[in-house]
């Protein structure tokens, strides 16, 4: 594979991580800074996928009983594991082995919620409303 631009290997640093299951839709400014910085390591993309799925992969493979994990906020999760892998290409169907293992999630960001309206009324005509009553 060609060496990408910096600005193609951070989308698809990004696009990566979006796509897995339990990861944020919409990464963060940290997120972007931490795949640039993977860039000017040369970190190649295959080492970087590969991370990320097995991370992924490894958290989906829990025991049903086991406490839920939180969601994968950050990029900055699979560093260690990037770190940890060597840099060379993998063996043979060996990516091709973790996307089916750690398959991508398919799901759409959700909807921006708006708190329920009251239905309007018609507003009521003058002196109809309630009246003021002072008591002595």
């Amino acid at each position: 594979m060609s060496d990408p631009s910096p600005h193609a290997y951070v989308q698809a640093v990004l696009a990566l991580y979006r796509r897995l299951s339990g990861t944020p839709t919409r990464p963060r400014g940290a997120d972007r800074r931490l795949a640039a910085e993977l860039h000017r390591r040369a970190i190649p993309l295959d080492v970087v996928e590969i991370a990320l799925r097995l991370a992924a992969a490894r958290r989906a493979a829990r025991p049903a009983d086991a406490q839920p994990l939180p969601p994968v906020r950050s990029l900055h999760y699979f560093l260690p594991l990037i770190d940890e892998l060597p840099t060379g290409s993998p063996p043979e169907g060996y990516l091709d082995y973790l996307r089916d293992l750690a398959p991508e999630t398919t799901v759409t960001p959700p909807a921006p919620t708006r708190s329920p309206r009251r239905p309007c009324q018609p507003p009521l005509p003058l002196g109809a409303g309630p009246k003021n009553v002072v008591s002595s």
